[in-house]
C-alpha cells in the first residue's frame, strides 16, 4: 500500500491551496459569517471554471473522473480554508447517489449539468421524526407523483437549483425536484448552513432507483470526500495552535514550552493523523477494489469523532482568544459540529463498517 501523493496529485493540492489563499481570506469568511451569509456564488463560479464541480463525474458526462484520492485533496484544501460551499453536497454526495442509480437519460443529464455547473443538486434526505438509519429510512411518501414532505439538516439549501429527495414510491427511490418555489428556512443555533426544506405538493416525475441493494453503498466516495474536508480543517487548526503556542507569551516564556499546552497539541495531532490516514487508506481501497465500502465508513466515523476532539484541543491551546469569532478558530469548530452527522453519526458508521468488513 503506497499512500504517498503522485506529482499530479501534488499539483491538484497546491492549485486548490493557492486559490484558497488568494481568494478566500479568513477575514472575509469571518465577515460573511457575521453577516449570516452561507456561501459565495463568485467562489462557486471559479470552482466551476476549474472543473471541480465535475471532479467525480465520469468523463462520458463531461466530468474530470478523478481517482478518489485526487478528488479528496480538493475537499481537503477547501476544508483547510474553511471554505463554505455547496460543492461537497452537490458534487460529492449527490453525484455519489446518482452514480448508484440505474442508468437513465435523466441520471446522465443531471450528472452533466452538475459537471458544467448549471445545476447545484442538493440532497434533501433526513425527515424530522427519524434518526439516521440509511438513505432508505429517510424516504417520504410520494402520492400520484406529488411530494408533500419536510426535510431537515439540508446543507446549503439556499444554493440549490434542484433537490435530490429520498422518496418511497413504493420502494425507496430518489426524485430530482426543482428548487423553484420550495420553502427553505435556515436552522438557527450552532450550525453552519443547515436548512429545513418544505415540499408542499411538489411534482416529482423523475424517479431514480438504486442499481444495487442500497443507496448507502453508493455513498462510499462521498463519505471519503466529507472526511477529507474535515481533515483539512484539522490540519489548519493544528497550524494555528502551533503558531499561537510559539507567539503567546506567559510568565516570560512562550506557552508552547508548557507541558500541558504540548499535551493539547499532541491530542490535536493524533486526532488529525488518525483521520487523515483513514481517509487516504479508504481512497486507496476504493481505487484498488479492496473493500473500499467498509473503509469509507471507517474514514467517515473517524473524521467525525476526530474533528470534534481536534477542535476541543485547539480551544484548550488558544483559551479565550479562540472563542472570539474575529480570530477564525470558531469557523472550524462550527464545521466540526455541523458535519458530525452529515452522512450518519459515527456510531452508525461503525456498525455499517463492521457489516461491510464481515466482522
Amino acid at each position: 500500500m503506497d499512500l504517498s501523493l503522485s506529482d499530479s496529485q501534488v499539483l491538484i493540492r497546491d492549485s486548490v491551496r493557492t486559490f484558497v489563499q488568494r481568494h478566500v481570506p479568513r477575514a472575509e469568511l469571518v465577515r460573511q459569517a457575521k453577516e449570516g451569509l452561507t456561501w459565495d456564488p463568485a467562489w462557486f463560479a471559479q470552482f466551476r471554471e476549474a472543473g471541480w464541480t465535475g471532479a467525480l463525474v465520469p468523463a462520458s458526462c463531461g466530468g474530470l473522473d478523478l481517482d478518489p484520492l485526487s478528488a479528496a485533496l480538493i475537499f481537503e484544501e477547501l476544508g483547510r480554508g474553511a471554505v463554505p460551499s455547496p460543492l461537497l453536497a452537490s458534487s460529492a454526495v449527490a453525484v455519489g447517489l446518482l452514480l448508484g442509480c440505474q442508468e437513465s437519460e435523466q441520471r446522465d443529464a443531471a450528472l452533466t449539468a452538475i459537471a458544467d455547473g448549471t445545476m447545484i443538486l442538493i440532497p434533501a434526505l433526513r425527515r424530522p421524526e427519524t434518526s439516521w438509519k440509511g438513505v432508505a429510512a429517510t424516504c417520504s411518501p410520494l402520492v400520484d407523483g406529488v411530494l408533500t414532505a419536510t426535510k431537515v439538516f439540508v446543507p446549503f439549501a439556499d444554493a440549490a437549483t434542484h433537490f435530490l429527495v429520498s422518496v418511497a414510491a413504493p420502494e425507496p427511490a430518489l426524485a430530482i425536484v426543482s428548487a423553484a418555489g420550495v420553502a427553505r428556512r435556515l436552522l438557527p443555533g450552532f450550525i453552519q448552513a443547515q436548512f429545513e426544506v418544505c415540499f408542499d405538493r411538489v411534482p416529482a416525475s423523475v424517479l431514480l432507483r438504486a442499481s444495487g441493494e442500497s443507496f448507502d453503498d453508493s455513498l462510499s466516495v462521498a463519505r471519503v470526500m466529507a472526511a477529507a474536508y474535515q481533515v483539512g480543517g484539522m490540519m489548519e487548526m493544528l497550524d494555528m495552535s502551533v503558531a499561537h503556542s510559539n507567539t503567546r507569551v506567559q510568565f516570560g516564556t512562550p506557552i508552547g514550552r508548557f507541558q500541558r499546552v504540548q499535551d493539547h497539541i499532541i491530542r490535536l495531532l493524533n486526532a488529525m493523523d488518525a483521520a487523515k490516514w483513514a481517509v487516504y487508506e479508504a481512497a486507496w481501497a476504493l481505487e484498488s477494489g479492496r473493500n473500499g465500502v467498509g473503509r469509507s465508513y471507517l474514514a467517515c466515523s473517524t473524521a467525525g469523532d476526530s474533528a470534534i476532539e481536534a477542535a476541543n484541543a485547539a480551544h484548550e491551546v488558544h483559551a479565550a482568544i479562540g472563542s472570539d469569532p474575529r480570530y477564525g478558530l470558531t469557523l472550524y469548530t462550527r464545521i466540526s459540529r455541523s458535519m458530525y452527522e452529515l452522512l450518519g453519526p459515527p456510531a452508525w458508521q461503525r456498525r455499517q463498517m463492521a457489516d461491510a468488513l464481515g466482522w
